[in-house]
């Protein structure tokens, strides 16, 4: 065989290998290729929602051409989560989290659209990378990416645009990969909006729980060189009675003194406050929602207390004062007190804890919080009125609502055992005998041993026997030369007088010859005789006569009671010594249990407030917090507001110190205050 057809032998070969390689590297059509992905989970591997750790959600702003990031990460150490984007503010995240999660692990590929990269933007799912994008790229999707504790990857989708006519279809595809499938994805859990997140019930608590709001209403400025302009226009305290609101207490200020101390202004009874104002304020306090967040200087205390080390650091005096937080001097020398622009709300609840609420500035107007805020989550953060408001909260113990309790004094010795019971049995005696000559007089038993009729009137006297008609005319002619001579007022107390002190009609003089001398002693038309309980009506003044043997029945019934006093003074004096000493030390151990019971009753309440207190300003301590203006106006009340219309209307209102003040001069103690 020549050279020439070897080299032609070798060639056709060649080109017959080539071709075999070409046909089985050419791809095959995609519906055969990817087919067996249909039905499938995008993401077998992710089966448990709980190993997440981290989620993160970037997304691409077309008119910045920037990325806004937002992530929720889990604390390996404290297992808290928290949000990075916003300094690592807590995040209630669990069960969102675990929604998220499960957005994903539940994902199942229903198509596949393409695996023409070309058609990413067209279908929405080209990845947002900073470093291939510029302003005004359109399609950029919407990167998820779910991590485990060790940063693995989990789970990491590009969501798209949705499916034209399909509802609940989108499509997506995975980082680094051409097809893009579709698939029916609830996107609502992995929304970036901060509210979302966290626990937006700022205070945490109930209006039914507010006992009381103490308001002070006044206005903190700086003028130049650090000057403070301290205007302080009330302060009122209104509490809650039952259902119904009670002025408390109302304090007026001297307008030429910062630091004068209030004078109370005496309100008139007619003068109502404005309860529907006063319900807007209490259902607000329940309700006040969390608009954003921002992180407070180092150096503050969680009751808002800082040192003076604090001032000569500018960029936290800075931070404060540029949303309406004013560090000031309080008197002492290490301590500085923060004081709010628009005044301050003191929230007091049954439990004895108390929130005290601090209003600054207005929120937007800072080129730092805008910037920041939109880096976060892309939203804007203001209301409908264009601004919100700084707000500062602490919480506090309320030492006054844990009175100490009233302890009971522990004997020393038998005879004090002794005076203390006799002390208690006395205080107790009126509330348990009744005086003895409360009963009436008609109730008195008759001379002759007769027993009054049933049906006898209670201010009628019981009569015994028929008096002859000069007789009655007499007693009667003698009564009233009697009260005429001596008044009742001078009259001595007896043991058996008794009978209705008011005024009684006169008694109708009966006629001689309808008198019988027989009838019975319920007979109402008869007047009583000398030996019986008369009640004689002359002029309306009444005149009771006891009987005298019906007295001295009674003598038995007055001594009985002083003997059974006697009885356990006499019982005393026949215990021995050690049985004394075993009565006083059982009664030293019972009072003593008790007053120990009262004291650990109370430490018990404080213990509950205080570690509620404790967790509440661990949530508070490090951040400003930016509340709805709306929700800001119905927290402020001014003094004109804080009664109604009418009251308003009144002459006496008209008497009521003017409180609205000028700005003052400068607050000692200031820094930088010569």
């Amino acid at each position: 065989m020549s050279e020439s057809t070897k080299t032609g032998v070798f060639w056709g070969v060649a080109l017959v290998m080539l071709a075999i390689a070409a046909i089985v590297a050419w791809p095959t059509p995609t519906n055969n290729e990817r087919i067996a992905d249909v039905g499938r989970p995008m993401f077998e591997e992710f089966k448990d929602p709980l190993t997440a750790a981290s989620l993160k959600v970037v997304t691409f702003d077309e008119l910045q051409g920037q990325l806004d990031t937002f992530e929720v990460r889990k604390d390996r150490t404290s297992g808290i989560w928290t949000i990075p984007s916003r300094n690592g503010y807590p995040a209630d995240a669990l069960e969102h989290m675990r929604d998220a999660a499960n957005a994903l692990v539940a994902l199942k590929i229903l198509d596949i659209q393409t695996e023409n990269a070309e058609d990413h933007d067209d279908l929405g799912v080209v990845e947002p990378k900073l470093e291939d994008l510029e302003v005004g790229d359109e399609g950029v999707g919407r990167l998820v990416t779910f991590k485990d504790e060790s940063q693995k990857t989990l789970a990491s989708i590009i969501v798209g645009k949705p499916v034209a006519n399909e509802p609940g279809k989108v499509y997506v595809r995975k980082p680094g990969q051409d097809p893009v499938y579709v698939v029916k994805f609830d996107d609502a859990p992995l929304g970036t909006r901060f509210q979302d997140w966290i626990e937006d019930d700022l205070l945490k608590l109930s209006s039914i729980d507010i006992a009381k709001i103490e308001i002070k209403d006044y206005s903190a400025a700086l003028a130049g060189g650090r000057q403070l302009s301290l205007s302080r226009n009330y302060t009122a305290t209104v509490e809650m009675d039952g259902s119904q609101w009670k002025l408390g207490e109302l304090l007026s200020f001297d307008p030429t003194s910062a630091v004068a101390a209030g004078t109370k202004v005496e309100v008139p009874a007619d003068k109502p406050l404005n309860t529907t104002k006063l319900n807007d304020m209490k259902s607000a306090l329940d309700d006040l929602k969390i608009v954003n967040v921002l992180r407070k200087p180092d150096g503050m205390s969680a009751n808002l207390r800082a040192n003076k080390d604090l001032l000569s650091d500018d960029e936290a005096v800075r931070s404060l004062m540029t949303r309406g937080f004013i560090p000031a001097s309080t008197g002492g020398e290490e301590d500085i007190e923060i004081l709010a622009a628009n005044g301050e709300l003191i929230v007091g609840l049954k439990d004895g804890v108390e929130y005290s609420l601090r209003f600054g500035n207005a929120s937007g107007l800072s080129e730092d919080d805008e910037q920041e805020a939109e880096a976060a989550d892309g939203e804007a953060t203001k209301t409908a009125s264009g601004v919100n408001r700084y707000l500062l909260v602490t919480a506090r113990v309320n030492e006054a609502h844990f009175p100490p309790p009233d302890l009971k004094s522990v004997p020393q010795s038998l005879e004090e055992l002794e005076e203390m019971q006799a002390a208690e049995a006395k205080a107790n005696e009126p509330a348990n005998e009744e005086p003895a000559n409360e009963e009436p007089a008609a109730e008195a038993a008759p001379s002759d041993g007769s027993t009054p009729s049933a049906e006898m009137p209670a201010t009628e006297p019981a009569v015994t026997e028929e008096p002859a008609p000069e007789d009655a005319a007499n007693t009667e002619t003698e009564a009233k030369q009697e009260m005429i001579a001596e008044p009742k007022a001078d009259q001595p107390d007896e043991p058996t007088e008794t009978g209705d002190a008011s005024p009684q009609p006169e008694a109708t003089k009966p006629e001689p010859e309808a008198a019988e001398p027989n009838d019975s002693a319920t007979d109402e038309s008869e007047p009583a005789t000398e030996n019986s309980s008369q009640v004689q009506s002359t002029s309306g003044v009444m005149l009771v006569s006891a009987q005298d043997d019906a007295a001295t029945s009674d003598e038995p019934s007055l001594e009985a009671p002083a003997q059974a006093a006697d009885a356990p003074a006499e019982k005393a004096e026949e215990l021995s010594a050690d049985e004394k000493l075993e009565r006083l030390e059982a009664e030293q151990e019972k009072i003593t249990k008790e007053n120990q019971r009262k004291i650990d009753e109370r430490k018990d309440k404080m213990a509950v407030a205080e570690r509620r207190v404790r967790e509440l300003n661990a949530r508070f301590a490090d951040w400003y917090y930016v509340i709805a203006e709306d929700t800001y106006r119905k927290l402020r009340i001014s003094r004109d507001e804080l009664f109604t219309t009418e009251a308003a209307q009144n002459p006496a209102d008209a008497a009521a110190p003017n409180m609205q003040f000028g700005a003052p001069g400068g607050f000692p103690g200031f820094p930088g205050q010569q």
